[in-house]
């Protein structure tokens, strides 16, 4: 399939893959079960998007604002890896489209995946800290 979807890191970060050629259905099929993912979530789930595999950009790319990882208040922040220039460029166009600024670019996967690690490390010493200050 084109565009993949799965949950890693314990299910608090959404794997997804774009892989040439895709086609803008591709990735909307997928709302429905972020949707649900997210409604089921009781911490918020980052997303790690892969493009390495994505050259140019779907037309109806622009649609993509409708995700629910843009508006869902359990949608945390957004890695995405490898985009070439003009995915990058239509990719800021969505963001920017749909409000989201929890959006950081990296080079490689790696990079990409150890940001979220730290943020879900940062929101597990936060959750651990609240837990023993409120059973002081």
């Amino acid at each position: 399939m084109p565009v993949t979807l799965e949950l890693i890191e314990n299910g608090r970060v959404l794997s997804v893959t774009f892989i040439d050629p895709w086609a803008m259905s591709d990735a909307l099929s997928l709302f429905p079960e972020l949707e649900r993912i997210y409604n089921a979530a009781e911490r918020p789930i980052h997303a790690l998007i892969d493009a390495r595999q994505s050259k140019l950009p779907s037309s109806g790319a622009l649609r993509a604002r409708e995700s629910p990882a843009f508006k869902h208040p359990m949608s945390g922040h957004m890695a995405v890896v490898g985009a070439a220039s003009v995915v990058r460029a239509v990719a800021e166009t969505v963001f920017r489209l749909a409000r989201f600024q929890r959006v950081t670019f990296f080079d490689t996967y790696e990079e990409g995946l150890a940001f979220l690690r730290t943020l879900l490390a940062q929101e597990a010493e936060a959750s651990a800290d609240s837990q023993a200050t409120m059973n002081s």
